[in-house]
């Protein structure tokens, strides 16, 4: 009995973690906001965020003088081929050096289970953060 259930839960975890996988999907991201962001010295950031899935990259527009931006950019990833979601957040530096702040990046494992949006919260630099939702289908 015992090699009977054992046997069993052997086919049917490798099916379930398939089951969550995104890889082959497509994903919906959506950049909502971010609080708390920090820029160089004392003037207000120029925040904008990436977007990586697989090898494909995708990026918000900068948004000027706000520590508090809202984009609310959505991004459709294609046929992703990772299960990894990679969000950078930095600080546009459009002066004559042009080296842009690197603010912080989070790694999230996405899931495709239930037919709603993932709520993503990316705490970087100085405790602020860039929320971002998604979903595989």
């Amino acid at each position: 009995m015992k090699l009977a259930v054992f046997v069993s839960l052997l086919v049917v975890l490798p099916f379930q973690a398939l089951a969550g996988s995104c890889v082959g999907k497509t994903v919906d991201v959506w950049v909502a906001n971010g609080h708390g962001l920090t820029g160089d010295g004392l003037q207000d950031p120029d925040p904008y965020v990436v977007i990586k899935i697989g090898e494909d990259t995708q990026k918000t527009r900068v948004i000027h003088s706000d520590a508090n931006p809202g984009w609310w950019e959505k991004f459709t990833f294609y046929q992703v081929t990772s299960d990894f979601m990679r969000i950078e957040v930095w600080e546009a530096d459009e002066g004559l050096r042009g080296d842009d702040d690197h603010l912080g990046t989070c790694m999230e494992l996405m899931d495709s289970g239930g037919s709603s949006f993932h709520v993503v919260q990316c705490t970087v630099k100085d405790s602020g953060f860039v929320k971002v939702f998604y979903k595989c289908y």
